[in-house]
């Protein structure tokens, strides 16, 4: 058998320090086929053969992990080297060649390339040592009473941790796939037991013995995978992330087992339960900084959205079941979920509007797509007409590449200025007849400010002064306790302009007729809060405090979203452009579509260009700041100035974070996006935008000037 040789573009091979030519790979690899294969065959059973098993094992699947070298003499036994027996690189022959001994660290680590571990690996088994075989012999060899920590991570890693594939996470750890493909199911199930006994805390073996069962079982495991689903629940019985399990279980048994009407309700009422749980677990975990504080009951990264999007996938699978019996018991089941349906909905649409995952990464197709199924299931209403504040956000987003609908394989058109101007016109007259009504207001004004992004000059949109003083109706009242939203529009409504000299007199024009109110600040009134603001003139209230707005969006945030969006990328909504009025916010929508538009107009690597290779060119236009390089995109985006932040509530290490944007002779705290990588100081050039957190701004490089 030939060697394959490794591409060099993935990296050199380094051995000891050195790196590996072609032709001594290929000499190393005919030692492996060769000696070690006579080896391995006389002495399957020698301690030096169950090391080298044990750390190509490792490194084929758990790249960089190692074994000290006390923990390697430990399985050779004696004599060790300082009690007069024969040094370690005498006793692995003839595998010493292939073992990496790194001094970094206090103690010695062995390890081998991954490159001969996988050839290792496989040598092995095709000698009759099996993965599965080594794997448990691993874990009898160095997991006694009290197994030592990176120990422990590893064997975790190797059964349980789950590589992301183009379709999301893989359904089981890369090992377990290769056991189960080159071995068997019960060898499968036999290392996981031996896991789940070995470490009897941990619950993530048990519950990988119960995905093991419902996914490759199908209904002949359902009943072992809810055995193992609660026995994982009992070994962590806080934890929503363990607890989703069994929803998973109770899900797959409605799916593939459910046909008649009884019990279709009955399994629909075990899943809604289950997950259920998981929901008000996940309502109890706190984030990591949390984890400190008295009364914190369980600890998670991320809020874990599995019991709200369970609770969709049931209910959709239920309605898709049901809708085939007709009969009123059915519709009396489907009427009662109406209301949960639409609370659910409502999470996921400003959930998935205003966050991803990472910067890099989305939901799965299938997520917004059984969320917009369902939400139509029950209520006949399409999700992508909705007309909420979120739904308003993502209605520009219709027909683009990134957009949620497109990635769920749904049928989208794009808005036209004509289908928003009849949506802003439904929403003025719902709030004409709701005056008091503070979200109809919101969605009435983001319905202005989405219009202009479509059309700019069109003279149907609401002047600015008219929205300022709606806005301001409500500005004085619930003082610092209304929603994100809320904020985000008084800030959007308020920011100064920026306007060359000849823009001056055409812009500020019609001011003339307001009877100085430009000339007016929110200083120079009464604003102690004690009179109503119903009674004062709009003019008084068209220079509010913008810091204060900032604060008070960030404190909505944390009160409405930080708990659900930690750990998330908050998505920028808006960013400042040049123009002047509402058309000076520039909906990221714009900024996607002219990335679309470049990242279609290079030649692709591939004829034949898939998805997951165009979403990878586009992040890495965000990722990279070239997105910020691209002259459509610098026609549109007004730079801004900013100094340094040196709030002395803030701690030294989060300084480089915040800065204070200069607009209008006013210093505005905001957010640095990412991570600075040289001090936040002009000449550096910036861009504004928004999240549903606030103002951020995003350094794009060198002034010119400095250049």
């Amino acid at each position: 058998m030939d060697p394959v040789v490794p591409d060099r573009r993935e990296g050199p091979i380094v051995l000891v320090g050195e790196e590996l030519r072609v032709g001594e790979f290929i000499q190393m690899y005919h030692h492996l086929v060769g000696r070690v294969s006579q080896y391995v065959q006389r002495n399957p059973m020698s301690p030096n053969t169950q090391l080298f098993a044990f750390l190509a094992l490792m490194n084929t699947y758990v790249p960089d992990s190692y074994l000290l070298m006390s923990e390697c003499q430990k399985i050779l036994g004696p004599p060790d080297p300082i009690h007069g027996g024969p040094p370690f690189e005498a006793r692995m022959e003839p595998f010493t060649v292939f073992i990496n001994i790194s001094s970094l660290s206090p103690e010695n680590r062995c390890m081998i390339h991954q490159v001969f571990a996988q050839a290792g690996v496989d040598l092995l088994a095709d000698l009759g040592i099996s993965r599965s075989a080594t794997v448990k012999k691993f874990m009898f060899s160095l997991c006694g009473d009290n197994p030592q920590p990176h120990i422990i991570q590893f064997i975790k890693d190797l059964l349980t941790k789950r590589e992301k594939g183009e379709k999301g996470k893989e359904k089981f750890s890369r090992l377990i796939e290769d056991i189960q493909l080159q071995e068997n199911f019960y060898n499968t199930l036999a290392v996981l037991k031996t896991a789940s006994n070995k470490f009897r805390q941990n619950p993530i073996f048990p519950q990988t013995i119960s995905r093991l069962f419902y996914i490759r079982r199908g209904i002949t495991g359902s009943r072992k995978a809810e055995e193992w689903a609660k026995t994982a629940i009992e070994r962590a019985p806080r934890n929503s992330y363990v607890a989703d399990t069994l929803g998973q279980v109770f899900k797959n048994r409605l799916l593939r087992e459910a046909w008649q009407l009884q019990d279709i309700l009955d399994r629909a009422k075990d899943a809604f339960e289950a997950f259920k749980d998981v929901e008000k677990k996940a309502d109890k975990e706190e984030g990591p900084e949390m984890k400190d504080r008295a009364g914190t009951v369980s600890i998670s990264d991320s809020f874990n959205n599995r019991g709200l999007f369970g609770f969709i996938q049931v209910a959709k699978i239920a309605f898709e079941k049901l809708i085939r019996t007709s009969s009123d018991l059915s519709r009396s089941f489907i009427q009662r979920l109406k209301l949960e349906v639409e609370t659910k909905f409502d999470f996921f649409e400003w959930y998935l509007t205003y966050s991803q995952p990472s910067m890099t990464t989305t939901e799965p197709s299938y997520f917004w797509k059984d969320i917009a199924l369902c939400y139509e299931h029950y209520t006949t209403k399409s999700a992508a007409e909705s007309s909420s504040f979120p739904g308003l956000l993502d209605c520009l987003n219709h027909g683009l590449f990134t957009s949620k609908g497109r990635r769920a394989r749904f049928e989208e058109a794009e808005k036209t200025a004509s289908d928003l101007e009849a949506i802003r016109d439904d929403l003025k007259t719902t709030y004409e007849a709701n005056v008091d009504d503070v979200q109809a207001c919101e969605r009435y004004i983001l319905s202005n400010i989405i219009l202009s992004n479509k059309r700019s000059n069109t003279p149907q949109l609401t002047l600015v002064k008219e929205l300022q003083a709606t806005i301001c109706r409500f500005l004085g009242t619930e003082v610092g306790q209304r929603s994100p939203e809320f904020y985000l529009l008084a800030l959007m409504l308020f920011w100064p302009e920026e306007l060359s000299e000849e823009d001056d007199e055409e812009v500020e024009q019609p001011a003339t007729e307001d009877d100085g109110s430009e000339d007016k600040t929110w200083e120079d009134e009464d604003t102690d809060g004690e009179e109503e603001p119903a009674q004062l003139s709009p003019e008084l209230m068209f220079d509010p405090d913008l810091q204060q707005q900032v604060t008070y969006v960030e404190k909505a945030f944390e009160r409405k979203y930080a708990k659900y969006l930690r750990g998330r990328y908050l998505l920028p909504l808006f960013f400042l452009g040049k123009g002047s009025g509402l058309s000076k916010w520039i909906h990221k929508s714009r900024l996607d579509a002219i990335v679309e538009r470049k990242v279609d107009a290079e030649p692709a690597d591939e004829h034949n260009e898939s998805m997951r290779e165009k979403w990878r060119r586009i992040y890495k236009m965000w990722t990279t700041g070239e997105v910020w390089q691209v002259s459509e995109i610098q026609d549109i985006l007004l730079p801004v100035q900013v100094e340094r932040g040196h709030s002395p509530t803030m701690p030294e290490e989060h300084e480089e974070q915040e800065v204070f944007v200069c607009a209008g002779g006013k210093k505005i705290m905001a957010t640095v996006a990412g991570e600075p990588e040289a001090p936040v100081l002009s000449p550096v050039l910036f861009y504004l935008g928004f999240t549903i957190q606030g103002p951020v701004v995003f350094k794009v490089g060198l002034n010119e000037s400095e250049q």
